[in-house]
Formats: C-alpha cells, sequence, structure tokens
C-alpha cells in the first residue's frame, strides 16, 4: 500500500537505508550471532531477521529456543509413552489421540495450564540478557556460550522430528516407537487403510459423502480444494473444529467491538487492541480466557459422536426457555456466521499487527 502512496511510513527500514547506514557505523548483523553453524550458516532464506533489527531478532530467537524446548521433549515424550504409563491412564493410547481420550484429556489440559502459568508469570524474559536466560534456579551453572549453541541445535533437530512424529501419526495411526517397526501395531486405522476399506464396500454400501453434508452452500458448493475431507471421522473432526474456531471468532469479533468501550474494574490502563495480552492486568486475564477455554473444551464440552459435530446438549435449558431448537436451519446458519467471524476476526488482527489500532479505530471510530 505504501507503493502506492497510502499510509504512514513505517518503521522498518528498507534494505538499501540499512546498507548505508551500516558503511556509516556499527549495524546489529543477525548473521553474526549465536546459531549461524555449519554447514548452513545463517540460515533464514525469507529474510525475516534484518540487519539493524536487534529487537525483531530476538524475539525470534527466543520463539525459537522455546519452540526448541518443547519440540525436544515431546520428541522424548513420544519414546516414553510408548512404554510408561502412569497408574490410571492405562486405557489411554501412546499417541496424539491421548490429548482426546479421558483421562489423558485431562493431563493435557494441566499440562497446557502448568506451561501457561511458566512462560506468563515464572520464566519471563530479561531484556538485559540474551533471550532463553531465565537465570540459574538450580545453581547448574552451564548456561554458557558453548551450553547455549548446544541447546538451539538440538532444539531444531528436535522440532523436525516432532513434526515427522506427528505427521507419520496423522497418516499411519502409529506412534513415535511403531513407525520404526517396535511395539505391537495399534487398533486405530490408518487413513490409508480407512480409503481402502471404503472403495471396497462401495458398491455394497453406501460411502459417506462429504459435498452432501451440511454446509455446503452456494455459491462456493462443498470447498475443500486440498481434499482433506476423505471419510466421516475425518470429515466430524475437520467439522468440529470449524465450528469451534466459528465460534470463538464470533466472540472475538464481538469483543473487538466491545473493548474500544467498556472497561473491566481493574483494566482502565489496558490497550483495547492486540497489545492488551501483553500489558499489564491484560496478560493475566488473557491468561484466565485460555485456562477457562481449556477446561471448557476437555471438560464440559465434550463431543458425543452420536450426536451431530457441535452438539453438546442444552445444559442452560435456553431450548425450552427460547423455543430454539439445535436443528439444521440454526447448524447452518451458524456455521455461515462463524465462517464470515473468521474472516473478520483475521482481519481485525492483521490491520491491529500493521496499524496499531483497535477494530473500532480501523473504522475511523
Amino acid at each position: 500500500m505504501q507503493q502506492l502512496g497510502l499510509g504512514a511510513i513505517r518503521e522498518r527500514t528498507s534494505r538499501v537505508a540499512l546498507r548505508a547506514t551500516a558503511a556509516k557505523g556499527d549495524v546489529f548483523q543477525p548473521a553474526k550471532q549465536m546459531g549461524a553453524t555449519a554447514p548452513l550458516g545463517f540460515f533464514d532464506p525469507v529474510g525475516f531477521s534484518k540487519e539493524g533489527d536487534e529487537s525483531g531478532f530476538r524475539n525470534l530467537r527466543a520463539a525459537e529456543i522455546k519452540h526448541g524446548r518443547v519440540a525436544m521433549m515431546a520428541a522424548v515424550g513420544a519414546v516414553a509413552q510408548h512404554y510408561i504409563q502412569f497408574p490410571g491412564f492405562e486405557g489411554v493410547p501412546a499417541d496424539l489421540a491421548a490429548v482426546t481420550t479421558a483421562p489423558g484429556s485431562y493431563g493435557f489440559a494441566a499440562l497446557f495450564i502448568l506451561s501457561g502459568v511458566a512462560e506468563l508469570a515464572i520464566w519471563k524474559q530479561d531484556d538485559k540478557k540474551e533471550p532463553g536466560n531465565f537465570g540459574d534456579p538450580l545453581g547448574l551453572g552451564q548456561y554458557n556460550e558453548d551450553m547455549r549453541g548446544k541447546e538451539l541445535n538440538n532444539g531444531r533437530m528436535a522440532m523436525i522430528a516432532a513434526l515427522g512424529i506427528v505427521a507419520a501419526d496423522i497418516f499411519t495411526g502409529k506412534d513415535g516407537m511403531q513407525q520404526l517397526g517396535l511395539g505391537a501395531i495399534r487398533e486405530r486405522t490408518s487413513r490409508v487403510a480407512l480409503r481402502a476399506t471404503a472403495a471396497k464396500a462401495k458398491s455394497k454400501v453406501e460411502v459417506f459423502q462429504p459435498a452432501k453434508q451440511l454446509g455446503a452452500m452456494a455459491p462456493l458448493g462443498f470447498f475443500d480444494p486440498a481434499g482433506f475431507t476423505k471419510d466421516e471421522i475425518g470429515f466430524r473432526n475437520f467439522r468440529m473444529a470449524e465450528i469451534k474456531h466459528g465460534r470463538a471468532a464470533m466472540m472475538a469479533a464481538v469483543g473487538a467491538v466491545a473493548q474500544h468501550y467498556i472497561k473491566l474494574p481493574g483494566f482502565d490502563g489496558v490497550p483495547s487492541g492486540m497489545a492488551a495480552p501483553s500489558t499489564g492486568a491484560g496478560n493475566w486475564g488473557f491468561a484466565a480466557l485460555i485456562i477457562l477455554s481449556g477446561v471448557v473444551e476437555l471438560a464440559i464440552w465434550t463431543q458425543d459422536y452420536k450426536k451431530e459435530p457441535g452438539n453438546f446438549g442444552d445444559p442452560l435449558g435456553l431450548g425450552q426457555r427460547l423455543g430454539l431448537e439445535y436443528n439444521e436451519d440454526i447448524r447452518g446458519k451458524e456455521l455461515n456466521n462463524g465462517r464470515m467471524a473468521m474472516f473478520a476476526a483475521f482481519g481485525i488482527i492483521v490491520a491491529d499487527v500493521f496499524t496499531g489500532k483497535d477494530g473500532m479505530q480501523q473504522l475511523g471510530f
């Protein structure tokens, strides 16, 4: 847009200007920082880290370290959970299905909450220290340049390993160890086997048709250009995800407008935009919403596969009070409103990031 002469000039300096500045003085060089390791050296083909942008580099490095640490624990866990099960968790599968199978879902919720508390309240980044340095609470005295380099490289390898384990689990139905040919084959059938079974039974029974399900609306009809929905189980999972994202987006879109005008007690100094989750009391409110959402999704609104996706019953009895029924008409309206809200929420967030204005300010209010 700035190439057309619209909008204020951004603070980020162009590469040409950065090179000219580098000729005059000492400019921050991402390629000379810790982590540039042979044989690739400094690997940033998309150019996220700009010369002179130390703040941006620190944010990316902090994210890399956090993701690497999580991936290392995840890769080890993918192996350990094949052999180790805590008391009371004997019936929980040893793969991705564990997070959706009680009581594994409760354990996942507990880990999620613990991680949020640790990141938001305990392990807080000090801008005076290098990214990832949260002190030495155990007195190990090993956080030196050599250990930092090893941690970065191990974390990078672990991210690739964890991604491979997750992708293989989704397509084969085997956990981290079974993918290596170890252990008994799990009972859960892989997607490939499900498709083959459906093809054989096509001539005998009616095959599930995603294109004929609720949500195929004019003018697009059934929109799945990437072909994700192959079977009924997969379709139901995607439909549940779509409904949940739509509901969250509808609340987010309304909240983006409401927070411009409404301030709860104690949140007077919190900005009414994307900066809210990282400012003062706003980050505690954000953490509380994350925890509440996890409890609701994993423990209260659990999906009954005998019902249509998104039907969690009517605990408040609104159907009887308001004369509403979770029928096909209401479900269709919810889907379409949720889809529109996802576009709206995404647009508000992107505009806020680039303009610094909240949902109402973007409209000139």
